[in-house]
């Protein structure tokens, strides 16, 4: 596995937004919108970063084909972004121009070196492993729970393609210096759980996640994540599976609820 095998994937991936189902005519109830407006709002800003001082930093690893992948990453990120935020439009919710969580990622990823903004950048996608879970749980929406669905499945390589970059750049060095750095920024990552939860524990209690059980969730990918970058055989990279086939409305998800937000019981 190279950087070229990645970039290989995010090429096949461009469609992976294609066919949602925007004909959906379930709107959010005034209880829904309450529960994941603010979140959605600062996870599609936090989603549109532009990437330009990670991408100088790439130049650090000394792999000219990181820097091309890297790009493709980030679009794939502001496809997220922009599909969120189509959404917003299409529930009235206004978008946001600046918050002051993503300006604390932003600052965070800019100090030090690559390696520091990629373990930022893996920090921020193991909360939104969690956070789409419990997003498609928190309301009644169709199209809500396709966004959700298909960007879980995009997570779920975002954190692979990091663990691969760390195991990279980790090269080398000693199996005590990667530990220790290990741990320095699991530490980021109880700061984080706890920031998170009192930004928005509206959604992830509509979602039927309770404070431990956020955070118990998180814990566990981050154990994941630590897992891969030391046994890298364990990433794998796959092929984007159509999440809802493109002949399924949309419709039939918010009517059939097959997932409840829990607060509904």
């Amino acid at each position: 596995m190279n950087f070229q095998d990645w970039a290989a994937y995010f090429r096949a991936n461009q469609n992976h937004l294609d066919n949602l189902g925007w004909d959906d005519t379930y709107e959010l109830t005034d209880r829904e919108k309450r529960a994941v407006r603010r979140s959605i709002q600062h996870f599609q800003k936090g989603e549109s970063s532009d990437g330009k001082h990670f991408c100088q930093q790439a130049q650090q690893l000394a792999d000219p084909s990181y820097a091309s992948t890297l790009k493709l990453f980030l679009q794939e990120e502001h496809d997220h972004a922009a599909v969120l935020g189509t959404y917003l439009d299409r529930e009235d919710i206004p978008r946001l121009r600046t918050h002051w969580l993503d300006r604390i990622f932003q600052r965070l990823r800019r100090q030090i070196s690559l390696e520091n903004t990629v373990r930022v950048i893996l920090t921020a996608e193991i909360i939104a492993s969690v956070y789409y879970r419990a997003l498609f749980q928190a309301t009644y929406s169709g199209l809500l729970q396709q966004i959700c669905l298909r960007i879980l499945a995009d997570e779920e390589m975002h954190l692979n393609f990091q663990c691969f970059t760390l195991h990279q750049i980790s090269q080398g060095r000693s199996k005590v210096r990667n530990w220790l750095v290990r741990k320095a920024y699991g530490g980021l990552l109880v700061g984080t759980i706890v920031v998170v939860w009192l930004s928005y524990h509206r959604t992830m209690r509509a979602g039927g996640y309770g404070f431990f059980t956020f955070a118990g969730a998180v814990w566990n990918k981050w154990i994941w994540t630590e897992t891969m970058q030391r046994q890298v055989e364990r990433i794998t990279i796959r092929g984007q599976q159509p999440i809802v086939p493109a002949d399924q409305p949309c419709a039939s998800w918010a009517s059939s609820r097959h997932v409840q937000p829990r607060w509904a019981h």
